[in-house]
């Protein structure tokens, strides 16, 4: 028979904010049903009767990112950042993107130039284009400088708004006069000008902006004071979302184009920010009423390595994709082939190896990937040559 002892250890949570790192998870995990579906439209293969996935896909593409960076956010606030650590995550992420880039982008595209004579500009406009890793490095980049002006936490909101409200302002701009592709790739890091503007650091910064501010809250309060604080954030923040909903729906505006932007398939607006971080809020509230139950199980065992091998994942289940179709453009695939039942069979197969390959070779791949991505600054180097001394 158990001691009361060992079943209190049983059910004491893995990880204390287990719900970002869970959330973190399922984001992740979802990633190649999406761009299975993405990748599969863009290149003329998706078959009619796939394209009814469509809306539920944007939808995901919006909800997901969102919430996987404020629970980005979430794992700087509240830590000891000092303006040059943040400096060089920033370019070590930027750094990452590129890496990737070249291996699911540019590698592929030159072999497909050579097999087929395809203009390799368009693979190299690729690796330019806004990705999440470059938004992430970017706004590393950008939080680093704010630490280095001494701007708190509430200066940093109203800044994120502020570069919100630029970003639609500017965007008519850039969208009628950037027409160079190239121009508009980079330039599309920084301000939405067309659709390949997935991420752009202005209209985003928002989103980890309100997880640092989780952040700094939560890692402050003892387990009374969290629960408290995360039934607030569930009835304001559900409150806020559903009032919002009604709001639309009474006076008649579609709520697919509120939540996503009409002007770019991810987010550009005040509204579609509102709506997201409410509904992000409210998934990290159930979040943490559901970890309170499972938080000692092996599912959330299991997702928390997930969580921890994000990196390795998120890398992987592109550079696959990405060299699938590849591959099918280059032995000339009829349009439309690829049926609802080769998307989810290819949908299983591909999170499959993935898990794989982060679990088993997660760690290898991390350190590779670190070793050549660090800066190494120069405190650093007279360090190691005085160890050498």
């Amino acid at each position: 028979m158990e001691t009361a002892t060992e079943v209190n250890a049983k059910k004491k949570p893995l990880t204390r904010f287990g719900e970002f790192e869970l959330l973190k998870a399922i984001a992740i995990l979802g990633l190649p049903a999406v761009h299975l579906l993405e990748e599969a439209v863009e290149g003329g293969f998706a078959d009619p009767s796939l394209m009814k996935f469509g809306t539920f896909v944007i939808g995901l593409c919006a909800f997901g990112p969102s919430v996987f960076m404020i629970c980005m956010g979430f794992g700087i606030g509240g830590g000891r950042n000092k303006p040059d650590g943040i400096m060089r995550n920033g370019i070590q992420f930027l750094l990452i993107g590129a890496i990737l880039n070249i291996f699911r982008w540019l590698i592929p595209g030159i072999i497909q130039s050579v097999v087929v004579d395809k203009n390799i500009w368009d693979d190299v406009e690729f690796c330019l284009e806004s990705d999440i890793y470059y938004f992430v490095g970017l706004f590393y980049i950008f939080y680093s400088i704010l630490l280095r002006l001494k701007i708190q936490t509430p200066g940093l909101l109203l800044t994120s708004i502020v570069t919100l409200s630029l970003n639609t302002l500017l965007t008519p701009l850039t969208s009628a006069h950037i027409t160079n592709p190239i121009v508009a790739a980079l330039v599309g890091n920084i301000v939405y000008v067309n659709e390949t503007s997935c991420f752009p650091l202005l209209s985003w910064a928002v989103f980890p902006t309100v997880g640092i501010i989780l952040g700094e809250v939560l890692k402050k309060t003892n387990e009374e004071q969290r629960e408290n604080i995360m039934k607030r954030v569930l009835d304001i923040s559900g409150v806020l979302f559903f009032s919002f909903i009604v709001f639309l729906w009474t006076y008649h505006i579609d709520i697919e184009k509120a939540l996503v932007s009409p002007a770019n398939d991810y987010i550009t607006d005040l509204p579609n920010v509102v709506l997201l971080i409410s509904l992000a809020l409210f998934t990290i509230s159930i979040a943490y009423h559901l970890c309170k139950h499972i938080g000692a199980s092996k599912f959330m065992g299991f997702m928390l390595r997930i969580s921890a091998f994000i990196i390795p994942f998120y890398l992987a289940q592109w550079i696959i994709i990405a060299w699938i179709f590849y591959i099918m453009e280059i032995v000339d695939v009829p349009v439309e082939c690829y049926t609802p039942l080769w998307y989810f069979g290819c949908v299983v197969v591909v999170t499959l190896i993935c898990i794989f390959i982060a679990i088993k070779h997660g760690m290898k791949l991390m350190k590779v990937l670190l070793k050549i991505t660090t800066i190494k600054t120069k405190k650093k180097k007279k360090d190691k040559k005085n160890e050498k001394k």
